[in-house]
């Protein structure tokens, strides 16, 4: 239904002809992966005829077509610039090159000599004692003593070492190895289980067998930055921390200079950990809050972290990030980081962990693996059909975007209770949030149309929890590029709103994959977002930034300011038909802003690690 006179019903009416809602290339990107099928949205037999060649003689002989069709297609895609970007990163991430630069980094984080007396030495004032839990499992032995040396490097002293052995007849020497280092060191606890009950069970005998008041969880192939611990209890410390992470690198092999990736996690991110376990390592928290939420659970083997980082967060009252790389992760063939399908079982475990979070939480969903990832996860809540207020800003824009906005949401909507309506100015937009009947608004720049059907149910999925304040859709350009979608604070007047993914592909992985999953942010532009209409309306009114870019920013310090979610879901699609759209701020809002939330803005974005460089958005500074 439309808030408009039958001359604006006409020409929204005869535009629709010329939208067209073929979805395209988008379909795979938005189709949900099915939990019994492959990821892909291929016919059936067009999926089992490639697979039936694969493999096979002919599959060979077709190597070189395959590769011209490849080549031809992506110059056709990214033209000869998309070609020479290419062959510049092919040559800065050659094997030799980045094993160079790892060495640096390395080099750069370890603590010298004299850091590492200074860490020994300190007194801290209250009793922390770190237990560290290892499950071993026919542990090689190159990686238990690297694992078992690296602990016993850390400079902070009360820890304990806690290894309950499950291995079986043919795990070597794995007890011989353990007490040939517990006999020289008491901290080593070791404990040979009579069977194997599986991660879960076996992590839980090492609790059982922990004496600290904290406990860290550590794989059996792994190693520990020499300061791990004692930047954890620093924060525990002086922060009072309950539950603390830390980021981490991931290496191939024996030599952690293998450096795979570089995971800079952002501050605790409740949607994020929803859309995949990025907390993952290094964590350390309470042992009364473990006793609390209870310990791990046999039913999600494979993703028992997950659901155990689920429960804690949920019950932690301080939750602590040290963007510090403290955790080295060794990815080898048998590892869920470096081969799924050695633990596929973790893919519904994960799945199950997320969706029983949400029940407990009140918000019954489906939970559907990202087409990235089997472990990155989509969200499908329940909805009802609320009343949703569509408005459209034609303050920049003429008539004829308004009217291209206004008819593309009809064509292309499958949401049934809505209605639209424009405003030319930003007092009468001003106006249409404060006299609008939905109990949900959707504020659309004029020019934008959506290319996802489901739109509105994507945003209002978000919208609805009570700890959401605005969700975010993702806009692009005419070459189906990132327009706008997350926003990074960068801490100064000129830096203050950076959209930190404009010009990637959208459906290339993101940092981290996050592309592919709702994720948090500090804020998002006011192209296109939904809000709760009573609260959109009340935070409206309160501010004070005279445009809409800015107007929309200032409402997002303020929902910071009272914890609530910012969340872009880049399965709510759009795009932009003005090709001159930038989203600015004028400059006497920025002075206005720097002025009111000087503190909130200079204290950094919490959800761009400081690590990460403004200039080479998502690169390591």
């Amino acid at each position: 239904m439309l808030k408009e006179d039958d001359v604006w019903n006409g020409q929204i009416e005869r535009e629709k002809e010329n939208i067209s809602s073929e979805l395209g290339n988008f379909a795979k990107f938005l189709a949900y992966t099915h939990d019994d099928g492959p990821d892909d949205v291929e016919s059936e037999p067009e999926r089992h005829g490639i697979r039936r060649l694969k493999g096979t003689p002919v599959w060979a002989v077709l190597y070189p077509a395959r590769k011209g069709y490849r080549a031809i297609k992506f110059i056709a895609e990214n033209g000869v610039s998309g070609v020479y970007k290419k062959a510049e990163n092919a040559v800065a991430n050659n094997r030799y090159a980045r094993r160079k630069e790892a060495r640096k980094y390395l080099t750069k984080i370890m603590p010298t000599e004299e850091e590492k007396k200074k860490q020994r030495e300190r007194k801290f004032s209250s009793d922390i004692k770190i237990s560290v839990l290892v499950p071993l499992y026919n542990t090689p032995e190159k990686f238990l003593r690297d694992m078992i040396a690296s602990v016993t490097e850390q400079t902070y002293q009360n820890w304990e070492l806690c290894l309950a052995d499950a291995s079986d007849s043919d795990g070597g020497r794995v007890r011989e190895i353990v007490m040939e280092y517990a006999d020289k060191d008491a901290r080593i606890v070791y404990r040979k289980l009579k069977e194997n009950g599986g991660i879960s069970e076996n992590t839980n005998a090492c609790v059982h067998m922990a004496k600290g008041n904290y406990l860290a969880l550590f794989d059996h192939d792994d190693i520990l930055h020499p300061s791990a611990l004692y930047e954890c209890a620093k924060v525990i410390e002086t922060e009072g921390a309950e539950f603390v992470y830390t980021d981490e690198v991931t290496f191939e092999g024996e030599d952690p200079a293998n450096i795979v990736t570089y995971h800079f996690k952002p501050d605790f991110s409740a949607d994020n950990l929803r859309g995949v376990n990025y907390i993952c390592h290094l964590s350390v928290f309470q042992k009364a809050l473990a006793d609390r939420v209870g310990y791990f659970r046999k039913e999600y083997d494979g993703s028992q972290d997950h659901d155990m980082i689920l429960r804690l967060t949920d019950a932690a009252d301080k939750i602590c990030h040290i963007p510090k790389t403290l955790y080295f992760w060794r990815c080898h063939k048998m590892s869920t980081s470096m081969n799924l399908n050695a633990k596929s079982y973790a893919v519904a475990a994960g799945r199950g962990a997320v969706r029983d979070a949400e029940a407990r939480r009140g918000y019954p969903a489906e939970v559907h693996s990202a087409q990235i990832c089997k472990t990155h996860y989509r969200m499908k809540y329940e909805i009802g059909e609320p009343e949703i207020s569509v408005l459209i800003d034609g303050s920049k824009n003429g008539t004829k975007q308004i009217v291209q906005t206004a008819a593309a949401v009809k064509k292309i909507s499958t949401y049934g209770n809505y209605t639209i309506s424009c405003a030319g100015s930003f007092q009468e937009l001003s106006e249409k949030i404060k006299n609008a009947d939905g109990s949900y608004v959707i504020l659309l720049e004029a020019g934008i149309t959506p290319v996802t059907p489901s739109f509105m149910e994507e945003l209002l999925m978000f919208a609805q929890r009570k700890d959401t304040g605005i969700v975010g859709m993702q806009i692009l350009d005419e070459k189906d590029l990132i327009l706008s979608s997350d926003i990074v604070i960068g801490g100064t007047s000129e830096q203050l709103s950076i959209e930190i993914n404009r010009g990637e592909r959208y459906d290339a992985p993101g940092y981290m994959g996050r592309n592919y999953y709702a994720h948090n942010v500090s804020a998002v532009s006011g192209c296109a977002f939904m809000a709760k209409k009573s609260e959109l309306s009340f935070l409206w009114e309160s501010g004070k930034a005279n445009s809409l870019s800015g107007r929309v920013l200032e409402i997002c310090f303020m929902l910071r300011r009272q914890e609530r979610q910012i969340v872009v879901n880049p399965y709510a699609l759009g795009r932009i038909l003005k090709e001159d759209y930038k989203g600015e701020i004028s400059l006497s809002d920025r002075k206005y802003m720097m002025e009111t939330y000087r503190e909130q803005i200079t204290s950094g974005d919490p959800f761009y690690n400081e690590n990460l460089s403004l200039q080479m958005h998502w690169k390591r500074k």
